[in-house]
């Protein structure tokens, strides 16, 4: 009788303490270059803000919602990368994105005097996708 009771509580034991396999589906965050020339800026506010359009079609509507988009800028060739929101050399650099693309947007830094143009930069643009 020990021996059935025995059995029964080891195959109990062995039924409820079976696990669950989770397999998660890891995405790899994703990097692209683009690089800006000093034409590629266009003027608006009276000279007070220069953008710059992004053609980005790896930003899709389900990365846009779920995602993240993180910008940095070169001005020397790729030695040193700065994150954007920045302000180099008395100018902020900023940007916004939505499907397929981004704007670069660069104001004086207190937002009230005219810039000259942005000098020929290239941006990394890190798309960082989450569940």
């Amino acid at each position: 009788m020990k021996k059935i009771l025995f059995l029964l509580v080891i195959g109990g034991a062995l039924f409820t303490a079976s696990c669950t396999k989770r397999y998660d589906v890891v995405q790899p965050n994703q990097t692209v270059y683009a690089d800006i020339k000093t034409t590629d800026w266009g003027t608006a506010n009276g000279g007070k803000t220069d953008t710059a359009l992004i053609n980005t079609p790896q930003i899709t509507n389900y990365l846009k919602n779920n995602g993240l988009v993180a910008v940095s800028l070169t001005f020397d060739g790729g030695t040193t990368y700065e994150p954007i929101p920045y302000v180099y050399n008395n100018v902020n650099y900023s940007f916004i994105y939505g499907n397929g693309g981004l704007e670069l947007y660069a104001q004086s830094a207190d937002g009230t005097q005219v810039i000259t143009t942005p000098p020929a930069s290239t941006a990394k643009i890190t798309l960082v996708p989450a569940n």
